[in-house]
This record gives structure tokens, C-alpha cells and sequence, in this order.
């Protein structure tokens, strides 16, 4: 091979790494770029949320070991015969603090019914048992034992049995509080128990409107009379009306209260699950209910 032959392969190598030297560069430049590009575009990790911690366990696990020994507490001071109010008000306040339902009056004549859709039914939907009230007109029609002075007093005729219980259907808006008489004895003593009792069976039918998510307004619709004793056939099953919603709507107003938020008649649901309630009505009073 001639110098010159030599000379000329030399040149044309050189040309060729020459002209590969912008392409590389070129790759290695559009490699920093795409990697500062994709460095400024790329958006920050977000922090994973932390798991369930031992502490959040714990603080759970209490509450519901506290609700349900307030509960037990509470059922069981309602069900002494010397019942001690103070203890009973002291517990329901307690309990109150406790609740597990967010929304009370959910799906009751369809309030918040959007929240209660998979099939779940309203807290309030059901039968319930009255444990205690300190509304002493609650089973007043019950109390036919007279005093000395000849006149009904706080207990009942011996013989009889009073339950009184409230059955809600949430879907129709209404309940039923009713109280009923029973004879407790049996044999030849039964028909002289069963004269005893002034009535069978007392019913008042109830709207129950939502006001928000405690607090449910009553409106008295009908009464039903039972009494098999009665001297006449119509006084057996004898019913009655109670005057329109109205009428207590120019009460609230002439007491200097607001029919909207405060009407004649109303509870507040302070503690309700699927086995307790407590309300206390726009009258102060407790009423301490279990379900039937």
C-alpha cells in the first residue's frame, strides 16, 4: 500500500468521527434535557396515607367498651324500683356523647334519604319499649289507685300491669304511642283484676316531620279508645280527633317561638342505635326508650 493510499484512509476516518460527533452530543443533549424536562413536569410523590396505627385502635376499642358500659349502666338504673333521676339524667348526658349514629332522623318521612340508600332502614323505623320518663303524664291515664283524699294518684291498682311502647313507621312519617293494661292475676281472680281497669288499650296517632338531623316535630293526629268494661258498645272502641297542626302553630307563635325550629311539640334525639334511645322533649323532659 502506497503512502498516499495510507495517507487518504487516514483523512477519511478522521472525517468519519467527525461527523458523528453532533449526533452524540445531539443524544446526549436531548438525554439531559428530556431527563430536566421530565424532572420539572413530573408532579411530587404524594405521601402515602398511614395506616391504621395501634394508637387509633385503642381509642376505638375504649369508646365502644365506654358506650357500652354507660349503656348497661343506664339500662339498669332505669329498671330499679327507687329509680335515682339524678344518676339516670347524669348517664343519658354522658351516653349522649357517645353516639354512633351521625344522622338520627335519617329517612324519616325521606329526610336525608340519599344517605340511607343500600337498604338500610331509619334508626328511628320500629317498635320501641318505654324504659323511664320523668313525664309523669306519660302513663297518667294508668294511674287509678286513689289517695287518701279520694283522688288518682301516682300508682296503680294492684292486679294490673301497664306496658307502654311507640311502633314508628319512618317511610310514613308517623308513630303510635300507646298504653296498655293487662291483668297480672289469673283463676277466680282474673275478671275481678280485669274490672279494675279503666281501659285496655289507649293509642294516639303522631306525624313526625324532620326538622334536621335530631330534631323531629309532632303533630297529634287521632286517638283510639279500648275498653271491653265500657257501659256502652260505641265507649269500646271509641276514637277522636285532635285539633289541626295549626292550631299549636299559633300557640308557638303567641309563646314568642319560631313553629320552624321550635313548634308546640318536638323531641331531640340525644343517643339512638340498634338497641337504645334517648330524647328529651321541648319541655325538658327524658324519655329512655329500648327496642321491642
Amino acid at each position: 500500500m502506497t503512502m498516499t493510499m495510507k495517507i487518504f484512509q487516514c483523512l477519511l476516518l478522521i472525517a468519519i468521527v467527525l461527523t458523528t460527533l453532533p449526533f452524540v452530543s445531539s443524544l446526549s443533549t436531548t438525554a439531559t434535557a428530556k431527563t430536566a424536562i421530565t424532572g420539572l413536569s413530573s408532579p411530587p410523590s404524594l405521601p402515602l396515607q398511614p395506616p391504621a396505627t395501634t394508637n387509633n385502635i385503642f381509642v376505638n376499642v375504649r369508646s365502644q367498651f365506654q358506650r357500652n358500659d354507660l349503656k348497661r349502666k343506664l339500662i339498669s338504673a332505669t329498671k330499679q324500683k327507687d329509680k335515682d333521676e339524678s344518676l339516670i339524667f347524669s348517664l343519658v348526658e354522658e351516653l349522649s356523647k357517645f353516639n354512633p349514629t351521625d344522622c338520627p332522623t335519617q329517612g324519616l318521612a325521606g329526610y336525608n334519604e340519599e344517605v340511607g340508600r343500600g337498604g338500610k332502614s331509619s334508626p328511628l323505623d320500629g317498635s320501641w319499649r318505654l324504659l323511664y320518663t320523668n313525664a309523669k303524664d306519660a302513663e297518667a291515664p294508668a294511674r287509678t289507685e286513689k289517695d287518701s283524699s279520694e283522688k288518682f294518684g301516682d300508682t296503680v291498682k294492684s292486679g294490673i300491669e301497664v306496658s307502654t311502647g311507640q311502633v314508628i313507621d319512618a317511610m310514613k312519617g308517623e308513630c303510635v304511642n300507646f298504653i296498655a293494661l293487662e291483668g297480672t292475676t289469673s283463676g277466680d281472680d282474673e275478671e275481678e283484676s280485669n274490672n279494675k281497669k279503666p281501659f285496655d288499650r289507649i293509642e294516639i296517632t303522631i306525624k313526625m316531620t324532620p326538622l334536621n338531623d335530631t330534631r323531629v316535630r309532632l303533630d297529634f293526629l287521632r286517638g283510639r279508645a279500648l275498653n271491653s268494661n265500657a257501659p256502652f258498645s260505641f265507649l269500646r272502641d271509641f276514637t277522636f280527633s285532635f285539633p289541626p297542626a295549626v292550631v299549636g302553630d299559633i300557640l308557638a307563635t303567641i309563646r314568642g317561638k319560631d313553629f320552624r325550629v321550635e313548634p308546640q311539640a318536638y323531641f331531640d334525639i340525644l343517643y339512638i342505635d340498634d338497641q337504645l334511645r334517648a330524647h328529651r322533649t321541648g319541655e325538658g323532659k327524658i324519655f329512655i326508650q329500648e327496642r321491642a
